[in-house]
């Protein structure tokens, strides 16, 4: 891909300079909006093309960090476009909780049970949630 003056736009490259910056910063330091954006949206953006669309496996699912990202961003007076943010939230929660993140069972008239942890899985029961959880969510999900 081609980006501004010629530069080559590299979502993996852009997804490591920005965890360096977050591993670099101090506890307590203040969120870097340009920083947190491009690590979610790299994010996000490298999950539908390496997996082909399907963002929920085990281990692999962009979602839970994407969205933590986009969250720290959510009412940051110094971000210019805090609407983004909440679509781009909200886009990737509809989706997302329209099935159950384990068994792909449609939400239905049931409505599904978040993780507590990292709000971005949904599942129909204990039982999908403990299955998906030892498949490999333990590494996806991130403290909101």
């Amino acid at each position: 891909m081609r980006a501004e003056c010629g530069l080559t736009e590299s979502l993996i490259l852009g997804k490591h300079y920005s965890e360096m910056y977050f591993e670099d910063a101090e506890e307590g330091d203040p969120c870097n909006p340009v920083s947190a954006c491009n690590l979610s949206l790299a994010l996000y953006r490298l999950g539908l093309d390496l997996f082909e669309r399907i963002m929920d496996i085990p281990g692999h699912s962009p979602i839970p960090k994407s969205l933590f990202w986009r969250r720290a961003l959510k009412g940051d007076p110094t971000v210019e476009t805090n609407d983004l943010v909440i679509k781009f939230i909200s886009m990737v929660e509809n989706e997302a909780k329209s099935h159950c993140t384990n068994c792909r069972k449609e939400a239905g008239s049931s409505p599904l049970k978040r993780c507590i942890r990292c709000l971005g899985a949904w599942y129909c029961g204990k039982e999908c949630r403990v299955q998906h959880w030892k498949a490999g969510h333990k590494f996806d999900c991130i403290k909101s």
